[in-house]
């Protein structure tokens, strides 16, 4: 054993000490097939007969490079998992929807990406019962996002860098430079593929990798150490500011909105009404996408929250709103040509319009026209609306746009507000399309829900015929 592989599972074994992995762990490593993350699954797959831990992984197709290159690239992954023995779950997002999601929002394919990456990895990890994600970060990452955040204008937090370990997300390899792991991979023979676009400067954080780096490492030769240093010195600073100047107490009303009181926000400071909103709007399931830009919530510092206006902060997807004595997150409900409704479902039977009902029953008997939900897996309230733009649904076969459903099917486009759409805080799911000829559909992560759980059963049936239905 040469001395880079001994330093290497030397501090990987005090790592896992460190947090508690044991014979207990089920560990769900997200793999690339990249060699930051070879590594990784290779060194957690020769570590887990030592530790116990059992060990599954997932790649993620994001659905952005070439059908060539990803059927080029899958079949390596395939021919990795059988030669490492170790299952390796491959989930395709579909062809262009983060592209197209990007061109519609107006944010990068980056951060949409990362969205996507991260709730798939989400709903693997509770398929599998996984207690741990385990990521394949370095030294080299974390340099790269510290700059990035600095001259994108982050704040205290943003700037204490990718954390080791965050909630069920482990980064054995946060300490090591990419250079250690390759020397260590190629000694160790281990295959990994090359994502060309890596050498491309398309995105952001290639950008800073190929243009901005070199020239950091010419003037400051060590630099990303010295960058590890300023990280761990900002967390460190973290509690004391979450101690003297946190947020404020922030509350989840039944409906999963967060809400917090108005006289206490009004007599802060700016910085605590700035932290104040950002773990308002953190702690959200429901909220429409990740981060939050600092330009909009300018608009809620100081005193700029009229007495007289209801509305403090507005959006297309979203808006905070003054209800009594509190400030309180709301989702926008899209109001379009077509017919609309949003409502919370009940036990028993639940008008939704004129000739459609749905039936919520715990005692029903399951048969062909319906669909049951673990009742401990949903996260109440429970609604059922219709389709809004950019709805999605996690199946099997990968991340659909509803709307590409609704296509699918033939759906006349004035008839598709009338598919009902079960909702619950963490998404959708499942798309009822039994009363109008096709298919239930039901997310992914609904599928696997244990059979000796308490069900809910749902069944959505007309009245009259398709034809015949009006408001």
């Amino acid at each position: 054993m040469n001395i880079t592989e001994e330093i290497i599972k030397e501090k990987i074994i005090l790592y896992l000490k460190k947090y508690g992995i044991s014979e207990k762990s089920r560990i769900l490593v997200a793999f690339s097939g990249g060699p930051d993350s070879s590594a990784l699954l290779w060194i957690l797959n020769d570590l887990s007969f030592s530790f116990g831990y059992s060990l599954e992984a997932v790649y993620i197709n994001h659905g952005i490079r070439s059908p060539l290159d990803m059927q080029l690239e899958t079949e390596k992954i395939k021919n990795i998992s059988e030669l490492i023995d170790l299952k390796i779950n491959i989930i395709t997002i579909e062809q262009g929807l983060i592209a197209e999601e990007a061109g519609l929002t107006g944010r990068s394919i980056e951060e949409i990406a990362r969205e996507y990456r991260y709730s798939i990895l989400e709903d693997e990890k509770k398929r599998l019962g996984a207690t741990h994600i385990a990521m394949g970060h370095t030294l080299d990452d974390q340099s790269e996002t510290l700059i990035m955040r600095f001259f994108q204008g982050s704040g205290i937090h943003g700037l204490t860098g990718i954390p080791e370990k965050r909630k069920e997300i482990i980064r054995p390899l946060l300490v090591f430079e990419k250079k250690d792991l390759t020397e260590y991979i190629n000694i160790k023979n281990i295959p990994y593929v090359i994502d060309k676009t890596n050498f491309e400067t398309l995105y952001l954080r290639n950008k800073i990798r190929l243009n901005l780096i070199p020239v950091i490492s010419e003037i400051f030769p060590g630099f990303q150490k010295s960058l590890g240093q300023f990280s761990y010195k900002m967390d460190l600073l973290r509690p004391v500011i979450d101690e003297y100047a946190g947020p404020l107490n922030v509350k989840i009303n039944k409906f999963g909105e967060p809400y917090f009181l108005l006289k206490d926000y009004m007599k802060v400071s700016d910085f605590r009404k700035l932290e104040t909103l950002y773990k308002s709007w953190n702690i959200w399931e429901n909220r429409p996408f990740d981060r939050l830009p600092f330009k909009f919530l300018r608009n809620a510092l100081g005193n700029r929250i009229s007495n007289n206006s209801k509305t403090a902060l507005q959006a297309s997807l979203f808006k905070l709103v003054r209800e009594k004595e509190h400030l309180i997150w709301k989702r926008v409900v899209v109001v379009s040509s077509e017919k609309s409704y949003l409502k919370v479902m009940t036990k028993g039977t639940n008008k939704i319009y004129s000739g459609l009902l749905i039936n919520l029953d715990e005692n029903a008997i399951e048969s062909k026209d319906s669909i049951w939900l673990d009742k401990d897996s949903v996260k109440e309230p429970l609604l059922v609306r219709n389709k809004f733009d950019g709805d999605t649904i996690s199946l099997a076969e990968g991340v659909k746009p509803l709307k590409k459903l609704y296509q699918d099917w033939g759906i006349p486009a004035g008839d598709r507000w009338k598919i009902p759409v079960l909702e619950d805080r963490s998404g959708i799911i499942a798309v009822l399309g039994k009363p109008f000829g096709y298919s239930n559909r039901i997310a992914l992560k609904y599928k696997n829900c244990s059979s000796g759980n308490t069900k809910l059963f749902i069944r959505a049936h007309y009245m009259e015929k398709m034809s015949e239905q009006s408001e």
